[in-house]
């Protein structure tokens, strides 16, 4: 199914959230952008005035459903209705979503829905994870070049692995050169660029978090 080809999503989990400028300010830039819901992220859809493109719920979070579409669960699943979210825009022909309220409330949540971006890598596409303090893609391995996004003002390495291998850093405040990154002993944390200025990492193996991230007494 095409759908929704070359639309990108916006996808609304249910973690509590009560600052929505973040949101708007996204969607200011994308504003065909395609609204799903999983469960509970109805509500957050709500209070930006939004009706959702369509919805997947199981109720366990919000008994009320809308949505142009809705498709319903049981609460007795293997995947999580966020989960089951990023397949279905993903299969109906978006490459590109982008998920919100999914932080801040329960950790395995958290967790599980960090995990969402290796698992859209998986499926062809690409998904930010986006709150009102960070931003967080996917590093896939390989040289990748970023603009550093003049709202932030640093950025991280988080891996993924185990170990990374080869780890570079270019035109940053702390260069780094064929280094070995471990989760026991980050040494990519809390990084600067200039804003609005190009830098590159490059990892010869593994995967890692890309983490943009501001402090909160910074104006949004």
């Amino acid at each position: 199914m095409g759908a929704y080809q070359g639309r990108h999503a916006l996808i609304f989990a249910a973690a509590p959230e009560t600052e929505y400028g973040y949101i708007r300010a996204f969607l200011d830039e994308h504003p065909a952008a395609l609204i799903a819901c999983a469960d509970g992220g109805l509500r957050h859809a709500r209070a930006l005035g939004l009706h959702p493109d369509f919805m997947i719920s199981d109720c366990d979070s919000l008994p009320e459903v809308e949505g142009t579409e809705i498709i319903r669960l049981k609460p007795e699943k293997d995947d999580t209705d966020t989960q089951g979210c990023l397949r279905e825009v993903f299969r109906r022909g978006c490459t590109e979503a982008t998920l919100v309220c999914a932080t801040g409330g329960r950790m395995d949540h958290e967790l599980a829905n960090l995990s969402l971006l290796e698992e859209a890598y998986a499926m062809g596409g690409r998904l930010t994870l986006l709150d009102r303090q960070n931003r967080i893609i996917l590093h896939e391995g390989g040289c990748q070049k970023f603009i550093m996004p003049p709202e932030y003002r640093y950025f991280s390495i988080v891996p993924l692995d185990a170990v990374l291998q080869g780890v570079t850093i270019e035109n940053a405040k702390y260069p780094l050169h064929e280094a070995t990154v471990t989760r026991a002993g980050m040494i990519t944390i809390s990084n600067e660029a200039a804003a609005g200025e190009a830098f590159a990492v490059t990892i010869r193996d593994g995967r890692a978090l890309v983490v943009f991230s501001r402090d909160l007494n910074r104006a949004l």
